[in-house]
């Protein structure tokens, strides 16, 4: 009788932890929908969070930094993939130049997201905004423009990242823009 009473308790226990643990994802799930959905493009926000294992248990500004965090891989991949690109553009110095121009953009907004990323660690959401819409976005907008008014051709992998790059750092200011 005693292990049918102690089967049963354990049941019992899973039980409540499993469902607990279902509510909680749930309710997560819902904020990060909630935040994502004011963005531009909120399946990309949301595939973006779902990346980062500690979403589940993330507030706002952790859903803020996580997003950051993203915008960061694409920034890394663009900063590898200028430089590679300006190394094949040799004969063209034009097109040199102007990937030159990206790779410090870039080397620039590396820094916005650190700092980004510290005022928002810090509560300061407004220097936190600025520091994305100047520092983040401008650089790879102006070396977007540049690719675009010189007609120099890139892979369609660095527009790709190029276009998701900029997509999160405008879901990311729209959820910042919210605190």
């Amino acid at each position: 009788m005693n292990k049918k009473l102690a089967l049963l308790a354990r049941l019992l226990l899973l039980t409540t932890l499993v469902t607990r643990i279902s509510v909680i994802t749930r309710a997560d799930e819902e904020l990060m929908m909630q935040e994502c959905h004011n963005s531009d493009n909120p399946t990309l926000c949301l595939r973006c969070l779902s990346s980062d294992p500690s979403s589940p248990e993330a507030e706002k500004v952790g859903l803020a930094r996580i997003i950051l965090k993203c915008i960061n891989s694409h920034l890394l991949t663009l900063t590898k993939s200028a430089s590679t690109l300006g190394s094949m553009h040799y004969r063209n110095p034009m097109a040199a130049s102007a990937l030159k121009q990206c790779g410090l953009g870039f080397s620039t907004a590396k820094r916005g997201v650190r700092e980004a990323d510290a005022h928002l660690i810090a509560g300061d959401y407004d220097k936190s905004a600025y520091d994305v819409s100047v520092k983040v976005v401008d650089p790879p907008v102006s070396c977007k423009t540049s690719l675009e008014t010189l007609n120099i051709q890139v892979p369609s992998s660095f527009r790709y990242h190029m276009e998701v790059y900029l997509a999160l750092t405008q879901s990311l200011l729209r959820i910042i823009d919210r605190f």
